[in-house]
C-alpha cells in the first residue's frame, strides 16, 4: 500500500523527461536524441515524487533495483512473471540450512563504495543491525522481525540467523547496503547523513539533491563499468495532469501517467506507451470500529455487489486485472483461482436482507436505526485513487449504501483509519507470496507495523496459523497448501474490498527507443515510475549503433 515513509518518501516514483540539460526555468532542452545524437548522454526525468530521504536504512531502493545502493540480491525476470532473486553484491546464491534458519552469504570481492572504501562483511552487518535496531526508527524494520543475529564470519562472509524458518527471507536480501563507516549505532534514520548524501556501490552517485530535483551521475569506478547514460536529472511535477500537459508540449521524453491520461498518446507517432504488469493492488479498508463496515454481512455484500471488470474498464481503460485476494495469478501454484467473489448483486442483497439491513424509502439500507453510510478517504493528489473511490461509491449505491468520498492526506487519514474507510494500495515487495500477504492479514498488524498494514484489524486464529505455516514451512507443497487455505479463509470472511491489480502505464518519446537499446519491463511492485517501466535497467542501456 502507499506508504508515506517507505513508498511516498523513499521510492523513486519518477518519469522520464527530455534528453539534455535542464533549462533555468525548470523546462528541459531537447538537444539529445531528436537532434541526431547526444554525445553527453544525459537524460532528464520528470517525477511525481522526489524522495525526502535517500537512506537505504530507511527503505530507499529496497526492491533490489537501486541505482545508488545495491542489495546482496537483485531481480531478474520478464514482464509477466515473478522475478527471480539472483546474486548482486553476493558472489553466489545464499547457502541456506535445511531448516531455513541460517543463511550464509559470500560477498563479491573488489567491490567499492563511491567513497573509495571496499565492501566487506562489516558493512552488511552494520546495515542490517541498524535497520533492526528500534532506536533507528527504520520504516522497514518490520521486514526483519524474524532476524535473530547477523554476523561477519570473515571479511567476505555474512551469516544471518533467524528465530524461526523463513524461506521468504530472500526478499530481505534486496535491501541496499551502506558502508559501516557511515552508520552510527542508535541514530534515527531520519537524522543520518545518508538521507541526503548516500554512499553506495551502485552504477550512479548523487551529484545534487533538493526538494524538487535529484541529479545522478555515472559512477566511473563501478565494477561492471560506468553506465553509458552519464547523467539522470529527476524534476518534480506531482500533479498527473501537469505531467501529461508537459509531455504533450514535447518538454519531456517520458512519464508515468494514469491509464486514462495515456490515451491521447496512443496514436501520436512521437510517443510510445508502455504497460507493465504488477502485483500492485488497490482496495479499500473496512474499519472494525465502524458500525457499518464492521458487520461481516456488509463486508461480504460489498465484495459480491461490485463489478470489478466494469470499474477497470471505466476508470483504468482496461489496464488491470480484477483483484479478489492479495495474490494475483502471477504467483502460479500459490494463486487460488477459485478464491473469487462473483459479481452477484442479487446475492449481495440477500445477504444484507438476512442480516437485517432493510432498504429505506430513500434507497439507503438501515439496521437498528443505523444508516448504511460511511466515508471513503483517498489520497487527493492521486487521480486513480480518486476515480476508483468514486466508481466504488457508484457501484454500491444500488445495493443501499451511501458512501461519501473525501480527499485526505495520509497524516490526516491515520487517526481516522479506525472509523473511516480508505482507498489503499499494496504489494511493496511481492517477490514471495509471504511478503505479499503476511502484513495484510496477520493479527499482529497493524500494531507491529503501520496503520495501513491490516488496516481493518482482521483477526482470525485460523488465518494466523495458515500464514505462519506458509512463512515457516520448508516443504514447497506445504507452503502451497497453506496459501491456498489463506485465500479460502479470506473469501469466506473478507477484511477489505480489493478492486484491481494495476497495470502501470508509461509514456516515452519514440526517439528514446530509437537511440537506446535494452529498454525493458518486469513484473512491478507497488513502487513504480522511472525507477521501473522501460527504465528499470537504465544503467544497462547501450546506444544503438
Amino acid at each position: 500500500m502507499l506508504r508515506p515513509g517507505l513508498v511516498g518518501l523513499f521510492a523513486l516514483v519518477l518519469t522520464v523527461a527530455a534528453c539534455g540539460a535542464p533549462d533555468p526555468d525548470g523546462g528541459e532542452n531537447s538537444s539529445g536524441s531528436q537532434d541526431g545524437g547526444d554525445s553527453t548522454a544525459e537524460i532528464s526525468l520528470l517525477t511525481a515524487s522526489i524522495p525526502e530521504s535517500l537512506n537505504p536504512l530507511a527503505g530507499f531502493g529496497n526492491t533490489g533495483k537501486g541505482k545508488i545502493n545495491e542489495g546482496l540480491l537483485t531481480l531478474e525476470g520478464g514482464p509477466t512473471e515473478l522475478p527471480e532473486l539472483v546474486p548482486h553484491l553476493a558472489a553466489a546464491d545464499p547457502e541456506v540450512s535445511p531448516d531455513a534458519r541460517t543463511w550464509t552469504v559470500t560477498l563479491q570481492e573488489g567491490v567499492t563504495f563511491t567513497d573509495g572504501s571496499a565492501l566487506d562483511a562489516a558493512d552488511v552487518v552494520a546495515t542490517y543491525e541498524a535497520i533492526a535496531d528500534p532506536a533507528s526508527a527504520s520504516p522497514i524494520a518490520g521486514d526483519l522481525v524474524n532476524l535473530q543475529t547477523v554476523e561477519a564470519v570473515d571479511d567476505t562472509t555474512v551469516r544471518f540467523t533467524l528465530a524461526e524458518p523463513q524461506v521468504s527471507f530472500r526478499t530481505a536480501l534486496l535491501i541496499g547496503i551502506a558502508p559501516s563507516e557511515s552508520i552510527t549505532a542508535g541514530q534515527q534514520v531520519a537524522e543520518s547523513p545518508l538521507a541526503q548524501e548516500p554512499v553506495g556501490t551502485g552504477p550512479y552517485r548523487v551529484e545534487s539533491f533538493a526538494t524538487d530535483r535529484l541529479v545522478l551521475v555515472a559512477n566511473d569506478a563501478y565494477r561492471d563499468g560506468a553506465p553509458e547514460l552519464k547523467r539522470i536529472t529527476y524534476v518534480l511535477a506531482a500533479d498527473d495532469n501537469t505531467r501529461a500537459q508537459r509531455m504533450t508540449a514535447g518538454e519531456f521524453d517520458g512519464s508515468v501517467l494514469p491509464p486514462r491520461l495515456t490515451e491521447t498518446f496512443q496514436d501520436d507517432e512521437r510517443f510510445e506507451v508502455f504497460h507493465a504488469t504488477s502485483a500492485d493492488w488497490r482496495g479499500l479498508s473496512l474499519p472494525a470500529d465502524n458500525p457499518v463496515t464492521s458487520d461481516p454481512a456488509v463486508r461480504m455484500a460489498l465484495n459480491l455487489g461490485i463489478d470489478r471488470q466494469a470499474i477497470i474498464d471505466g476508470v483504468l481503460v482496461g489496464t488491470g486485472r480484477p483483484a479478489h485476494t492479495f495474490i494475483p495469478p502471477e504467483y502460479g501454484e500459490y494463486h487460488n483461482a477459485d478464491a473469487v467473489f462473483p459479481y452477484d448483486p442479487e446475492q449481495a442483497a440477500s445477504v444484507l436482507d438476512a442480516a437485517g439491513w432493510v432498504m429505506g424509502a430513500d434507497g439507503i439500507r438501515v439496521k437498528d436505526g443505523q444508516r448504511a453510510e460511511f466515508t471513503l478517504m483517498y489520497r487527493p493528489s492521486d487521480l486513480v485513487r480518486r476515480d476508483l473511490s468514486a466508481a466504488f461509491a457508484s457501484e454500491v449505491l444500488p445495493l443501499g449504501f451511501d458512501v461519501t468520498i473525501e480527499g485526505v492526506d495520509f497524516d490526516q487519514a491515520e487517526p481516522r483509519a479506525g472509523q473511516d474507510a480508505i482507498l489503499l494500495g499494496g504489494g511493496d515487495t511481492p517477490y514471495d507470496v509471504d511478503s505479499q500477504i503476511y502484513k495484510a492479514l496477520h493479527s499482529s498488524y497493524p500494531a507491529a507495523g503501520a496503520f495501513y498494514d491490516n488496516p481493518s484489524q482482521y483477526a482470525d486464529p485460523e488465518m494466523d496459523a495458515a500464514l505462519h505455516e506458509g512463512r515457516t514451512s520448508v516443504d514447497p507443497a506445504a507452503r502451497v497448501a497453506a496459501y491456498q487455505r489463506v485465500q479460502e479463509l479470506y473469501v469466506a470472511d473478507p477484511s477489505m474490498v480489493l478492486l484491481v491489480f494495476l497495470d502501470h502505464t508509461y509514456v516515452q518519446k519514440a526517439s528514446v527507443g530509437r537511440e537506446w537499446d535494452n529498454l525493458s519491463t518486469m513484473l512491478e511492485p507497488h513502487e513504480h515510475g522511472t525507477a521501473w517501466g522501460p527504465w528499470v535497467d537504465i544503467d544497462q542501456w547501450t546506444r544503438r549503433s
